[in-house]
């Protein structure tokens, strides 16, 4: 009778799990999506720290990223909640050898590509895929996310997961790009940030077996009141694993367009796919 009980209770916790999920990600009301994530939060820690949790049950959340290597070592679990017209918030849990970590995000440093963070320190995202790196020594889980950022512009990010035990570390000195006095320039992830009224890629491509992003151009931009952004400019560069780096590879497509495209409409499709396309 109680397995019975806790079976039915797990479900019942899921299934709120489910629907606030789906309120804050589609509700018009800004206060019925604040209302509901944190539900969803008070939910989401009692059922994946229980007995009740199952691995599988978590792919069946609608309006949640759930993301896991080739290794299948951990889960990387993030969602985004628009609490205001242009305001975005992000949360996320990383979930490893039966071990729940919290990720607190925090305000975006001046230089974030040179940051090396903590869980309570996390640049925020909504993951969208994972690449796995080696060195021979160390493991690099290369995080790619989108995040809503402002009023006029997006991020996206190639972030670094590197673990110290099962302690999460975010950032690792892996992206190097060589200038022509020899000095090396290194970061800790990449960071690209661009006008909200355009698409811009970045994750890794299995058919050139590189990281490719687009090339962005500084333009005045056509939301009202943006003033100069960037935008693509309709050529690629990339970063190759070399052993045990990304070396940076400019411009790997030569479509360069006199003027960066642009979506139409500006603003009515903005940050909708979890991607952030």
């Amino acid at each position: 009778m109680c397995m019975a009980f806790n079976a039915v209770q797990g479900q019942d916790i899921l299934s709120d799990i489910r629907f606030n999920a789906d309120i804050v990600a589609n509700a018009g009301n800004f206060d019925h999506r604040q209302r509901a994530n944190d539900s969803l939060l008070v939910h989401f820690e009692n059922w994946i720290s229980s007995d009740d949790f199952n691995n599988d049950d978590l792919y069946t959340i609608e309006w949640i990223s759930v993301k896991e290597p080739e290794d299948q070592s951990f889960k990387i679990i993030t969602w985004q909640l628009q609490s205001a017209e242009d305001t975005f918030k992000y949360f996320g849990y990383l979930l490893k050898d039966g071990k729940l970590t919290k990720l607190e995000e925090k305000e975006i440093s001046s230089d974030p590509e040179y940051d090396v963070l903590y869980s309570d320190e996390w640049i925020g995202a909504l993951y969208y895929n994972i690449l796995t790196v080696n060195d021979g020594t160390s493991t690099y889980y290369v995080l790619f996310g989108f995040n809503g950022y402002s009023k006029y512009n997006n991020l996206k990010v190639a972030d670094v997961l590197t673990f110290e035990g099962d302690k999460p570390i975010f950032g690792a000195e892996i992206f190097v790009q060589s200038s022509e006095n020899g000095r090396a320039n290194k970061q800790t992830r990449l960071m690209l940030d661009y006008s909200g009224d355009s698409n811009v890629s970045l994750n890794y491509n299995p058919g050139l077996d590189m990281i490719t992003h687009d090339h962005l151009i500084q333009r005045i931009g056509r939301i009202p009141g943006q003033g100069p952004t960037l935008l693509p400019d309709g050529s690629y560069v990339g970063w190759k694993w070399a052993g045990d780096h990304f070396e940076y590879v400019e411009k790997i497509y030569h479509q360069v367009l006199d003027e960066a495209p642009r979506p139409q409409p500006i603003l009515d499709q903005r940050k909708n796919t979890i991607d952030g396309k």
